[in-house]
């Protein structure tokens, strides 16, 4: 029977595991090693011992999610039932005129061109200018064949098609950068066009929802469920730490064991292991890594030969960022606007969400007004004490209409998550990334990688990606093992 080996329990991770083993026309052994108790990755949200969600980002599922879509409804979950829309709408807190800004973007075309036009935050002039822009841009969009923007920001490129540079200084613009994983500085062309393309197909592509509770729980535990059904194995508290090769084959991987520690102990860097529990894994035939790259910039430090192996050497310059999350339990209630984001906020919190509604274990909690949940990139405030960032988050939110009355006292509790350690850090989608990045098959037979950060039909951040990304990897093992297979009965 042939084995195969998936290393991260993130989207990727257990997307390819369950197409590994919904898709193989042969007997297979399929095994999911996962560092962490609970499953998602970079997706993950976990309940603490007292009832509380915390997520490490600001995750959502959009109407273009068509792959993660069909993952849980085979694990049986309705995304309608599991999730809470936020309605196509936002707040925006515009510096340049002091003022609040309620968006729209969702199935009715008429309202978002009226809410657009009537947006204080540009002149006249500027929306004359930004409708020429688009006008000469989006043909260029639909057209493909992007990836020659890859090395310019995405800011450049606009300006140079008529986009007003004025606008690139407002909080509006700078969204566009911080959507793609709270970016801290400019975004590269190519991923943002593919993002237009894919978002501007209709209106229900950009729709979104956001979970009704913890996502590893109300989304990855049916899917880890279905796993184990179709007969996965998956081990928690297991982390890679390097792999030997003979530069043809992957020969084996060392993995240690990580202690059983509270949901906390996982944020931080190094995760507290277990004393002399490192061992070889040998005897599998293919092996898909679904890690983040810092992860494996951690490993290839670890052992410098691997940089000769030119997809390591890449992934080795591939550049990462911190997320930064911050909890607010409140006892103040939104007093206006619609329940979803508000963005526009000061650095580096840039974005929240008062998660109240969408949260069975707070929608009736009458200890708290709202659940206020921030993120942005930590770059630049890596030093700054939790509670100066806390103050800093709460003071930026009271210049937004209906939120005047967030102040620091009024806070029940707030935890502060900092995510420093590789297995935390996302993939920084920065000008010139795209050569970096590896295809799904790797360098050495056996060896296949999965992740948003892998070359994919998507090419830019987000769990669709990641998820499609384990599906190629997925496809490419079976292709190559129902190979194997038709040559040893040719040989029989």
């Amino acid at each position: 029977m042939a084995r195969v080996i998936v290393v991260g329990a993130g989207p990727a991770g257990l997307a390819a595991t369950e197409a590994l083993l919904t898709g193989s026309d042969g007997p297979l052994e399929v095994e999911l090693h996962s560092l962490e108790p609970y499953l998602g990755g970079n997706a993950a949200a976990f309940t603490t011992p007292d009832g509380r969600v915390v997520e490490q980002g600001l995750h959502c599922w959009f109407g273009f999610y068509e792959q993660m879509a069909g993952l849980l409804a085979r694990s049986g979950v309705d995304i309608t039932q599991a999730s809470s829309s936020g309605q196509g709408e936002a707040l925006v807190w515009e510096e340049r005129d002091q003022r609040t800004h309620r968006l729209y973007l969702g199935s009715h075309t008429s309202r978002t061109l009226i809410q657009g036009l009537a947006y204080t935050g540009m002149t006249l002039e500027e929306k004359l200018r930004f409708a020429l822009f688009f006008a000469r841009a989006m043909p260029e969009v639909l057209a493909g064949n992007a990836e020659r923007f890859d090395d310019i920001c995405f800011t450049a490129w606009c300006i140079e098609r008529g986009f007003p540079p004025s606008l690139a200084a407002t909080r509006m613009w700078r969204v566009t950068r911080e959507a793609q994983f709270n970016l801290p500085g400019q975004v590269s062309a190519y991923p943002m066009i593919k993002t237009v393309k894919v978002m501007g197909r209709d209106f229900t592509t950009a729709d979104f929802r956001f979970p009704m509770g913890a996502m590893s729980e109300v989304w990855w535990g049916p899917v880890a469920a279905r796993i184990r059904a179709l007969g996965g194995v998956i081990h928690t508290h297991h982390q890679l730490t390097g792999l030997s090769h003979d530069g043809q084959r992957i020969r084996s991987l060392r993995l240690r064991q990580v202690q059983d520690a509270p949901v906390e102990d996982w944020l931080q860097h190094p995760v507290p292991t277990v004393s002399g529990s490192g061992r070889e894994l040998r005897d599998f035939d293919q092996v898909v890594f679904a890690i983040p790259p810092a992860a494996w910039q951690e490993i290839i430090h670890a052992d410098p030969s691997l940089t000769e192996l030119r997809p390591f050497a890449n992934i080795a310059k591939l550049s990462t960022v911190s997320p930064l999350g911050l909890h607010v339990w409140h006892r103040e209630a939104v007093r206006w606007g619609p329940r979803s984001f508000v963005i526009g906020l000061d650095e580096p919190l840039g974005a929240v969400v008062d998660v109240k509604p969408f949260h069975p274990s707070y929608r009736d909690d009458a200890r708290f007004g709202a659940v206020l949940h921030f993120v942005g990139p930590e770059t630049g405030y890596e030093d700054w004490p939790e509670e100066a960032l806390v103050d800093r988050a709460l003071t930026s939110l009271r210049r937004v209409r209906g939120y005047e009355g967030f102040t620091l006292e009024g806070a029940r509790a707030w935890k502060l998550i900092r995510h420093h350690g590789p297995h935390r850090r996302y993939w920084n989608s920065e000008p010139g990334s795209l050569k970096y990045k590896p295809q799904s098959r790797g360098p050495l037979e056996g060896l296949w990688f999965a992740g948003d950060w892998v070359r994919n039909e998507l090419d830019f951040p987000c769990m669709e990606s990641a998820i499609r990304g384990g599906r190629q990897a997925a496809e490419g093992v079976l292709r190559e093992l129902g190979q194997r297979r038709r040559l040893a009965r040719r040989g029989a």
